[in-house]
């Protein structure tokens, strides 16, 4: 098994024999020789070695979890999954040698790392292997998922078969209510905006899909209505696209995916597991976007996610959102609160501070001759007391219960800021209870770096109830030219076990309470927290809060290579937006409740990607940067009804508990709308008796047009030019028609002659109408006929004697000429009186 070797580190001798003087207490200010303190590998290997190999055991003997997050995965041979990273692109030969030691499942394309199965004993041997920098156990991610506090425990269930039924007008088809529609306001976006996510693709990633058929498989959702598929009541077909499904986990994506299509019922859904590492999962966040999702989101943090800088997965969001992307993620769920003194109502779940402070440690930190620290040559512990005058080497935090009550498991990780694949800090975390009776510490766990160039730590301790703990961390190597990291440790899970802390921070260089971490709280992804959806301005206790400091550049995908500084820290705000959880679905809850419930940021993550789903569907082109600007721009912040900030009396601001407040999505879509313009050219031609055509240019942003006719005068017959206002009569009604957006010209027809309208035009869409345009158009008057009358029978005179010859006009009635042309130039009065109105009064008001 390598060492790592610290360069530039020279040999001081002086140290052990301090150390053999003055005990266990021994502290250098500046040591010049470290050996640093072994890694989880290490200690995996070793136990191995003592002959425990299986599971359960070899996970106690490490301080790991059995199950869950921060667990080991075995395969049936008893085999651990774990990373093995390359110093470059690894060669045929080199693969081979790693098959010779271990099983290869992967070999990732995007970075030198492959995923393999080893014998716990062997995972030094990889490490070993020319080319190999490192090999690490993969361990299980932590997903969003909670379960509720003060919930009311039933063992009745919705049992039977789900059967989708009718819902009011705005609500998706299927069995559940989506009770997510009343606080997102997504119900009145669908029947507002006419959207139900056609057209749009949701990627999810958790941990499985189709691992569990009970209480409910996925055919069984799809038959009932709650996902998509052949055979879908409500009618939505397209099933969900598999890309990837380990089938080892809890199905929580399977729940995510039905909180997706209960908002975006018409969204293609995707689905792909969070893989074996993140190295994995940063790939399947690049399969599902070439595999055509619009928007992603996941509920996956990984123990080994780096805190102080944006490591694999965040760069690998990065890379799809400049693709036109939008990330989603769950803020996670490590928040806990104190119950005591001045730990009371507030969050106590995590402690950082901006640099280690070196403190002499404890005499009571040894446990005997075979401690690992026994053999270094020096080490020193971290101060928790910012004032330089006072140094305490450990915190103290205090379990809830009474003695003997038992005991609760809390998961930690940790985190130095410094680069992966540049750590020059090794150091390990030490958990102890003290003795009721003797008042003597006992070690209970130690929580170890995961490996040599990794800056995180992991591990699990059981803390007994009624007891006081103490949390050190010992610093077992660094180098005195680099400077002082920032540190940070958090109880991912367990932490409610904790009622008071007696170190809450100074709320600038020493923080408490602050959990997001990874791409929950690097600002790579929108992090979400989680309200309650009876009572969305109540946020969930466990709701993990931010903020993070980044001291150093993105991890580099083309290899190991420690990254540079930034030239100034930067504090993305997290969680970005809040949405809701505890809403039904068809089977995910461990409550106990009549109802299935699911409930942590893992459900609010989704509920809020499908009100992005809707968005993208009203507005196709919308890009996902601008998709996620448009959801954090239109969230209800307090002012506006949303969410309220429990912890203001604590210096934790709104952007740090739910960012810019809970998703709105009738807001957000009608804030993509734009209110159309007046319409253009408005005119009239072909104007008649009883018709007249009216057309217009092109409404632009228009969904539908409305155009109304009023009578508002009449035209007089016998006074050319002149109308009478309000004259037109009972027969003369108004005429109104809906006409599509997109219509250029209309013919009314029906209308009173001699009549003078108004004419009104207004374009509208989902936010509102335009204003009108208008033009006044008279219709032609009729002319009356003159009356019928048969003339009187007289006696024609006689025909003259004379011979004379007649014009040709004369035999065909010309003799009546006179008459005929009083008749014509009557009736050209008449009409130029008509058309005299008409000039007068129509006009064209735009």
């Amino acid at each position: 098994m390598r060492a790592t070797v610290l360069k530039g580190i020279a040999v001081c001798a002086a140290i052990p024999l301090l150390v053999t003087l003055i005990g266990p207490s021994a502290y250098a200010e500046e040591p010049a020789e470290q050996t640093p303190g072994t890694t989880l590998t290490d200690r995996l290997v070793e136990a191995a070695a003592e002959g425990v190999t299986a599971p359960a055991e070899l996970a106690e003997e490490v301080a790991l979890p059995v199950a869950g997050g921060g667990s080991l995965t075995f395969d049936d041979a008893e085999r651990v999954t774990a990373t093995v990273v390359f110093e470059s692109a690894p060669s045929e030969a080199l693969l081979a040698s790693v098959a010779g030691i271990a099983e290869v499942d992967t070999v990732l394309g995007a970075f030198p790392a492959a995923t393999v199965r080893v014998a716990p004993a062997r995972l030094g041997e990889l490490a070993e292997l020319p080319g190999v920098l490192s090999a690490t156990p993969a361990l299980r991610p932590f997903t969003g998922g909670a379960v509720a506090s003060g919930g009311a425990a039933s063992s009745a269930r919705a049992g039977g078969p789900l059967a989708a039924a009718p819902r009011p007008s705005g609500e998706a088809c299927g069995p559940i209510p989506i009770e997510a529609d009343g606080p997102l306001h997504s119900a009145e976006a669908r029947e507002r905006f006419g959207v139900d996510g056609t057209g749009v693709t949701v990627g999810v990633i958790s941990d499985s899909f189709g691992a569990n058929a009970l209480p409910t498989s996925w055919e069984a959702d799809v038959a009932a209505g709650v996902l998509p598929g052949a055979g879908n009541p409500c009618g939505r077909t397209i099933p969900v696209e598999v890309i990837s499904d380990m089938r080892t986990g809890s199905d929580e994506g399977r729940a995510m995916a039905q909180l997706v299509h209960g908002i975006a019922p018409g969204a293609r859904i995707l689905f792909a597991d969070a893989g074996a590492s993140e190295f994995e999962m940063a790939e399947h966040i690049g399969q599902l976007a070439a595999a055509g999702a619009d928007i992603i989101v996941d509920d996956i943090s990984w123990n080994s996610e780096t805190t102080f800088q944006q490591g694999f997965i965040a760069t690998a969001i990065e890379q799809v959102k400049a693709s036109g992307v939008a990330y989603f993620t769950s803020a996670g769920n490590g928040t806990a609160l104190g119950t005591r003194g001045a730990s009371a109502d507030r969050p106590i779940s995590s402690w950082r501070t901006t640099a280690y402070r070196a403190a002499a440690c404890p005499d009571w930190l040894l446990t005997g001759p075979r401690d690992p620290l026994a053999n270094l040559g020096s080490y020193d512990c971290l101060d928790f007391d910012p004032d330089p005058a006072i140094e305490t080497p450990f915190d103290t935090l205090q379990t809830g219960g009474a003695v003997g009550d038992g005991a609760d498991a809390v998961s930690v990780v940790g985190s130095i800021a410094e680069p992966m694949f540049g750590i020059t800090t090794s150091y390990e975390w030490r958990f102890y209870a003290v003795d009721p009776v003797t008042d003597e510490p006992k070690l209970l766990a130690i929580a170890p770096q995961i490996g040599e160039f990794f800056p995180g730590s992991i591990g699990r301790v059981s803390v007994p109830s009624g007891s006081e703990i103490r949390m050190v961390m010992v610093r077992t190597a660094f180098d005195p030219a680099a400077p002082s990291p920032a540190v940070q440790l958090q109880f991912m899970r367990g932490g409610e076990a904790f009622v008071e802390r007696a170190h809450l921070g100074d709320g600038v260089n020493d923080v408490v309470g602050a959990t997001t971490f990874g791409h929950a709280g690097d600002g790579s992804a929108l992090s979400v927290a989680a309200l309650d959806w009876r009572n969305p301005t109540v946020l969930r206790d466990y709701s993990s809060l931010g903020s993070t400091t980044l001291y150093y550049a993105p991890v580099d995908l083309t290899g190991p290579n420690p990254a540079q500084p930034l030239a100034a820290p930067i504090t993305p705000q997290t969680p970005n937006i809040a949405s809701v959880d505890g809403t039904q679905t068809s089977f995910f809850d461990d409550t106990g409740d009549p109802e299935y419930r699911f409930f942590g940021t893992s459900a609010a993550a989704p509920n809020a990607a499908a009100v992005a789903a809707l968005a993208k569907s009203y507005v196709p082109g919308l890009s996902g940067g601008d998709l996620t600007a448009g959801i954090v721009n239109t969230a209800r912040g307090p002012a506006a009804g949303g969410p309220v900030n429990p912890y203001t009396a604590f210096g934790i601001p709104d952007s740090s508990v739910f960012g810019a407040g809970i998703v709105d999505a009738s807001a957000l879509l009608e804030s993509l709308t734009v209110l159309p313009g007046t319409p253009q050219g408005f005119r009239a031609s072909e104007v008649t008796a009883d018709s007249f055509v009216l057309s217009w240019d092109t409404a632009s942003d228009a969904k539908q047009l409305q155009l109304e006719a009023t009578p508002v005068a009449v035209v007089v017959a016998d006074a050319p030019g002149e109308t009478v206002p309000g004259a037109a009569g009972a027969a003369a009604a108004t005429i109104t028609a809906e006409l599509a957006g997109d219509a250029t010209s209309h013919k009314l027809t029906g209308l009173s002659s001699g009549t003078v309208y108004a004419v009104r035009l207004t374009a509208q869409n989902p936010v509102g109408s335009s204003d009108a345009a208008t033009l006044e158009v008279a219709t032609t008057s009729i002319a009356p006929k003159p009356p019928t009358t048969t003339p009187p029978t007289t006696t024609p005179p006689p025909t003259p004697s004379s011979a004379a010859p007649q014009s040709p006009l004369a035999q065909t009635g010309a003799g009546d000429t006179p008459l005929l042309a009083l008749g014509a130039g009557a009736i050209l009065l008449l009409g130029a009186a008509a058309c005299g109105a008409v000039a007068l009064r129509r006009r064209i008001v735009r």
